[in-house]
């Protein structure tokens, strides 16, 4: 008897022999251990094989089998199977994404040290709106397919999703996403107010024993709702019944090394192997998700009110050319409306989306600019570590008083970061509580929950920080929300700027006016005449759409057409270049076949941040219609450069960045 055994490494399932004291045990979906060169390796049985593959190579017996039942279902060794697949990877890849390592790793369970939302308390069950009792009419009717809820913010789509969750017939499991864990606090407790302990929260934060111990809870049906980031998608239910994604627009959701899956895709694929329902839950969808709507792929809801008919905040647009202002990115309008808030007794909310202090550091004798030794980009400055870092490799460095160029001592911290803001705001209004939420003041297990909860308690009268505070927060007490330095949202050079510049508005307003008082929301930028804020003030997303798609359409951009991408990596610039000549050259040949024909072939040109973690990259975009088609052009190109040494390749399926 053979087996075949899949192990979490880049490659594909290996064929071992079955001792016959296992044969009788062993099944697909167990664990084992086995020789792997000269070590044991512990891997998933994925199948059985009459005979080998290879039938010159000498077969190895299992060593021992770890689970007396399957740990990995069918279904999801299925869905393993599909991600390898369609983004270009290998199933053992998919693998190491989709199950906790500590389970190949030896670990135990572990018992979780901290509750994640202390005792479950029941919340008063809020009457439904008309809006929202029409929706999960048409979701609770229906046994499978994709519904995109478009749902203004503040309309109460965490309800839908509640009542879509407890309509499920008995025995059937939901798994509800999120884009990060700063979302999940509210919508956790609302979770456990209606299903106690058997929801289980699932993210990268939880230590090895905690992943085990819930991975196993969802294994044994022990569990009914499980709610997490990207990697929840994979969640062991052999019944679930229904897939939530809240803020599907949200790129988080798609990883950005390594296997570039996306959670929200990957549900699509799950649901569609499953036979299951999905709602895509967003105020501001995806292009891509949209369009899908209009030509009938997905069904669309939508709920155009606000919970009790509560007004939309009012959006002012603040031209910060002709403002008064206190600082470079603090208006006096804003710095007034922050007193008058808070003297009224209402919170705030402002967003920057750039943490750090300062994000460039410049002598004004030479010019000379700090960068980072192994990527290209400025290094931001942190105030409270005193240290320049990079946050794409994590490295870092403590300046010197003195330029390290012509040993000036005029060394200057240009642009402002969300610590930058918090410091300016302490010094404006000493009196205003300011809380600041961003990946320095979150990194510690559950510090999201506990600013969240301030906030709800109302120990802060302002919460200040990165994107994640624009994100799915229901706070009544908010009646001002601010983005500080729109454009830097604007300004990225990628095709979808104004798409997530409107998303990010549209979303950071929506915190604000959701109780008693209306709301309004201030967005300060140096370029009031973008075609963006037009839309903005209205709230109109499908005025936006419309105008964004006369682009996408004129260059075949999604969702009018496919992107893939291949990223050529370099430890030596040099040999890079002449690389990169050569794999033009058999683009150009390419480009003139039949199968070079059925994509637009773009590069390889430099990648707008050309080197990361010391390495140099260019990129090659393919366009086309057909995703299938695309992968089949990748791998005639990744065919012709099997030959080119001390290169690294990447894949990106569908890639939502370019950068």
């Amino acid at each position: 008897m053979l087996a075949n055994i899949l192990f979490p490494i880049n490659a594909e399932a290996f064929t071992y022999i079955v001792p016959e004291e296992l044969e009788s045990e062993i099944r697909r979906g167990s664990r084992v251990t086995a020789p792997f060169k000269k070590s044991l390796r512990t891997g998933v049985v994925t199948g059985f094989a009459a005979e080998p593959a290879d039938k010159s190579k000498t077969l190895r017996p299992i060593k021992s089998l770890l689970d007396d039942e399957p740990l990995v279902p069918g279904n999801i060794l299925r869905l393993i199977r599909w991600v390898g697949q369609y983004y270009m990877s290998t199933t053992g890849l998919a693998l190491r994404n989709a199950v906790p390592s500590a389970l190949f790793s030896g670990k135990t369970p572990g018992k979780p040290r901290i509750t994640y939302a202390g005792d479950i308390k029941k919340q008063e069950t809020p009457v439904l709106t008309p809006g929202q009792r029409r929706v999960l009419k048409e979701i609770n009717r229906a046994d499978k397919g994709v519904f995109l809820l478009h749902g203004v913010t503040g309309s109460g789509k965490t309800e839908v999703y509640v009542n879509a969750i407890e309509s499920l017939p008995p025995g059937r499991q939901a798994i509800v996403l999120v884009p990060e864990i700063a979302v999940t606090v509210q919508i956790i407790d609302r979770l456990r107010s209606c299903f106690g302990d058997k929801v289980v929260f699932f993210h990268s934060g939880l230590s090895p024993g905690e992943r085990i111990t819930y991975w196993r809870k969802m294994r044994n049906g022990e569990a009914r709702v499980v709610i997490g980031v990207r990697s929840a998608v994979f969640a062991p239910f052999e019944n679930a019944g229904l897939i939530i994604i809240d803020e599907e627009q949200e790129t988080s959701y798609k990883q950005s090394d390594g296997l570039r899956y996306n959670a929200r895709d990957v549900a699509l694929a799950r649901a569609k192997l499953e036979g299951l329902k999905v709602i895509l839950g967003s105020a501001t969808p995806s292009m891509e998700a949209f369009h899908a709507a209009r030509r009938g792929k997905f069904r669309y809801l939508e709920i155009k009110n606000r919970v009790d008919h509560k007004s939309m905040p009012r959006i002012e647009i603040i031209d910060m050319t002709v403002e008064e202002k206190q600082t470079f990115s603090l208006s006096n309008k804003l710095i007034n409306s922050l007193k008058e808030n808070t003297a009224a007794g209402y919170q705030s909310l402002i967003m920057l989306n750039r943490r750090g202090y300062s994000p460039f550091c410049i002598c004004a004798d030479c010019g000379h600019s700090y960068k980072c030794p192994a990527c290209s980009i400025t290094l931001i400055y942190h105030k409270d570590t005193k240290t320049l870092n990079c946050h794409y490799c994590g490295s870092h460095l403590k300046p010197g008083d003195l330029c390290p160029n012509c040993g000036g001592a005029k060394v200057r911290y240009l642009g402002t970061g969300t610590q930058r803001i918090e410091e300016e705001l302490n010094a404006l209004i000493p009196e205003l509580a300011v809380r600041r939420m961003d990946g320095d003041t979150t990194r510690r297990k559950f510090s999201h929950y506990s600013i969240i909860k301030e906030m709800e308690d109302k120990k802060i009268d302002l919460l200040l920080g990165t994107q994640m505070v624009a994100k799915g927060h229901d706070f009544p007490n908010v009646t001002l929300s601010a983005v500080v330095s729109a454009d830097i949202a604007l300004n990225m050079p990628d095709f979808r700027s104004a798409e997530r510049a409107f998303q990010l508005f549209i979303q950071l307003a929506g915190r604000s006016g959701r109780g008693d008082t209306p709301g309004k929301a201030y967005i300060q930028t140096y370029e009031a005449g973008h075609y963006v804020f037009d839309y903005v003030r209205k709230h109109d997303y499908k005025g936006f759409y419309e105008r964004e798609m006369i682009q996408r359409r004129e260059l075949s951009y999604p969702p009018s057409g496919r992107l893939l991408r291949i990223i050529l990596s370099f430890r030596n610039r040099d040999a890079g270049e002449k690389t990169v000549a050569a794999v033009s050259k058999k683009i150009k040949k390419i480009r003139h076949t039949p199968a070079g024909k059925e994509a637009d072939i773009l590069g390889p040109a430099p990648a707008p941040i050309e080197k990361i973690r010391n390495f140099w990259r260019w990129h090659i975009i393919l366009k086309g219609k057909n995703s299938r088609k695309l992968r089949e052009r990748a791998s005639v190109l990744l065919e012709e450069m099997k030959g080119c040494r001390g290169i690294k390749i990447d894949i990106d399926v569908d890639p939502v960045n370019l950068m």
